[in-house]
């Protein structure tokens, strides 16, 4: 069911308000956009997984099964390799350790203008339910 206009215009001024507040928290609902496929890694993890093969081949002529483990742990670490985008994992380690800043988490409390909308949207509600203390 598509929204109302309404509702959509009150949509995109949640979501021009969010990014104000709270740039961070706004980006990470961000859809990601399509990570580009590195030819090198993919070529570099397919290489694991043709050797990891060659090596598993070896174990079953072998009658060695920790080599099979050590072949079948190589093959998926280099499909793995391939798959993954590179950076995903550590683009954000930098950010995650601010600690006991004291006033940067969402549940800080905000000046003014971030108190103003929520009590705005949350009176809208209280009207609209009839639940309004203050009637």
């Amino acid at each position: 069911m598509p929204l109302s206009e309404h509702e959509q215009k009150m949509l995109d001024e949640m979501e021009r308000q969010l990014y104000a507040d709270d740039p961070r928290l706004a980006r990470a609902f961000t859809p990601a956009k399509n990570p580009r496929r590195n030819g090198r890694r993919i070529a570099i993890g397919l290489g694991g997984v043709v050797v990891g093969l060659g090596v598993l081949v070896l174990a079953v002529a072998l009658p060695a099964v920790w080599l099979g483990v050590i072949a079948f742990l190589g093959m998926l670490a280099g499909a793995i390799y391939a798959v993954t985008a590179p950076g995903s994992s550590t683009q954000d380690d930098g950010s995650s350790g601010n600690g006991g800043n004291g006033g940067s988490g969402p549940g800080a409390p905000r000046g003014d203008s971030g108190g103003t909308f929520m009590r705005k949207l949350e009176e809208r509600w209280e009207k609209r339910s009839g639940d309004d203390p203050r009637l």
